[in-house]
């Protein structure tokens, strides 16, 4: 749930969450908030700075959405100044969005995993399997964008550079990648959203 009270830069804030004010971002950075600590060793630290984050970013996809919308009715002038506040909650998310990333990477350290490029191989907590060329692309690709849905083109062009693939041999090989981090037990889910794409979540539980 979000409630109504407006951030100073045109935004509104999620309940319960206090980030401290301050000038708009500059594009693509953010200020970390108010009593964040990257250095800590708590993964449950972590977890609950990336809900902060996850949540600022979808109460500012409400907020662009409907800005978009409203711009078709406006006058040029109005149109014009809704541009800039458009500009100031792009920011803004590009900003959430690497605050989201860097902590998505702590998460994982203080989670054990780590992936070694050259053997193809993803370790978590002492355990180990290798992967073929595309299923660790594939994992890659979703752990360095996490919390971000792909659809299949985007998948087959982004993650392998190969859009001449076909659609089935995604959903092939996200059945093959979604045993291997069961196998491991690497807490995400590889999820699937109708009319979003594959995204790897962060099991809350």
């Amino acid at each position: 749930m979000l409630r109504d009270s407006l951030e100073k830069q045109g935004g509104s804030t999620p309940k319960g969450r206090t980030p401290r004010r301050r000038p708009a971002e500059r594009r693509g950075q953010s200020e970390a908030l108010e009593g964040e600590d990257i250095a800590t060793t708590r993964w449950e630290d972590a977890r609950h700075w990336m809900s902060i984050y996850a949540d600022l970013l979808e109460f500012k996809r409400g907020i662009l959405g409907r800005v978009r919308r409203d711009m078709t009715t406006l006058s040029p002038p109005a149109q014009k100044a809704a541009s800039v506040d458009l500009e100031i909650i792009e920011s803004q998310m590009e900003g959430y969005q690497a605050r989201l990333d860097l902590w998505y990477r702590r998460l994982w350290e203080l989670q054990g995993l780590w992936l070694d490029p050259s053997g193809r191989m993803v370790r978590h907590k002492g355990r180990e399997v290798a992967l073929t060329k595309r299923e660790f692309q594939l994992l890659q690709f979703l752990l360095d964008h996490p919390h971000r849905f792909f659809t299949t083109t985007q998948i087959l062009g982004q993650a392998w550079a190969d859009p001449a693939l076909f659609p089935e041999e995604v959903r092939n090989y996200v059945r093959r990648l979604r045993k291997i981090l069961v196998d491991l037990g690497i807490p995400v889910d590889l999820v699937n959203k109708p009319g979003r794409g594959y995204s790897l979540v962060f099991r809350t539980d």
